[in-house]
């Protein structure tokens, strides 16, 4: 700044001994540019011209006021012309940026900032809508999350309401000794202790289930072979199977199939979706496990021969509480299950769907992970 009044006050000296003649002015213009730099005496000092003036001769006085007129009229011109860029560069985005702050402030998350500038705002701006759109996705996120906590809450007090129902009716019969026949007693024995077990089963799903949706959790991988995993998971409920009549077609590979998980959860995870297929189908039904390991990627496919799902239900099968049969409703499922198989394929870094199948089955769920 200091250089550019330098500048300038050389320019129009010289210009006044050129052709006003006189060095007389010179004073008056040396005292009209401090003014200028030091703002607030630019008025008193045009005052004072007149009186400053009055020793030159009249042509002399005349040109010097004259100049100092345009000068100041100059100044003035330039000093709006600036204080206009300013206000449509700076004071108009700064403005803007100010009412988007506000909006955001009061709820609006929707708020998006378009106004055109070519200064700092434009990096400002573009930040500020990355900001509210990050803001809304965190918002519809937490409002999901809260409303998938209602959910559960409501779907869990209604699993638990009805085996409690039928708990407390039998034991309050068999304590007042209103059953005395010993069958029936026995009868009433068994169903408090299914209650009870049903109702373990769902505490421990919905615990599972919470604790792999928690940001928290970290699973315990480890190199494992899941043919044997695979195997395992089948031999632990091959009585079950028995008891029902179900055909299995366990095709693994001879080789080993090592991956980093964890064997734990993915156990869980295949034990779910055998444990659907062997209760929720009809007696004589058809299985089928098959592993199987390609460009760098590992698939599990369960299969039967059961029920197919209807597609209404199918599309969100894997969310809490949905079940594909009637299992829910007559009391024998907690649907967790598939939601929990999809919380660990997930977790490590995979996903789960539910597939068409070859016949003679006529659905099939695939498990697929990233091999590691």
């Amino acid at each position: 700044m200091k250089r550019k009044h330098s500048i300038l006050r050389t320019v129009v000296i010289r210009f006044i001994i050129c052709f006003v003649g006189t060095e007389a002015a010179i004073g008056l213009l040396e005292e009209l540019f401090r003014a200028f730099v030091r703002g607030g005496d630019a008025v008193i000092l045009y005052d004072r011209i007149p009186d400053m003036a009055a020793g030159m001769e009249p042509r002399q006085a005349s040109l010097t006021v004259l100049w100092v007129v345009v000068q100041l009229a100059v100044y003035g011109a330039g000093v709006a012309l600036f204080a206009h860029s300013i206000s449509r560069k700076v004071s108009y985005p700064a403005g803007r940026m100010a009412e988007g702050f506000r909006e955001v402030a009061s709820g609006n998350l929707s708020v998006r900032l378009d106004f055109e500038t070519e200064t700092e705002f434009k990096e400002m701006r573009d930040s500020f809508n990355v900001m509210a759109h990050r803001l809304k996705g965190s918002e519809e996120k937490r409002v999901a999350m809260e409303n998938e906590r209602m959910r559960l809450f409501s779907h869990i007090a209604h699993d638990l309401k009805t085996p409690m129902t039928t708990i407390s009716g039998y034991a309050g019969a068999l304590a007042n000794g209103m059953v005395e026949d010993a069958g029936k007693q026995r009868e009433y024995q068994l169903a408090i202790k299914a209650k009870s077990e049903q109702m373990n089963e769902l505490l421990d799903r919905l615990l599972s289930y919470s604790k792999l949706g928690a940001p928290q959790y970290q699973m315990k991988t480890a190199r494992t072979d899941l043919a044997e995993l695979l195997r395992a998971a089948c031999a632990s409920l091959f009585g079950e199977m028995e008891d029902k009549r179900m055909e299995l077609d366990l095709r693994l590979p001879d080789e080993p199939v090592f991956c980093e998980v964890d064997a734990l959860e993915l156990n869980r995870a295949v034990g779910n979706l055998l444990t659907n297929a062997i209760r929720h189908n009809p007696a004589g039904s058809l299985l089928s496990v098959e592993l199987r390991e390609e460009a760098g990627q590992i698939t599990i496919q369960i299969a039967d021969s059961g029920a197919a799902i209807p597609q209404g239900i199918a599309e969100n099968l894997f969310e809490p509480f949905i079940s594909g049969s009637d299992a829910r409703s007559s009391g024998s499922g907690t649907g967790l299950g598939l939601a929990i198989v999809k919380k660990v394929a997930e977790q490590h870094g995979g996903k789960v769907f539910l597939s068409g199948a070859p016949a003679p089955y006529t659905k099939m769920f695939v498990i697929k992970l990233p091999k590691f």
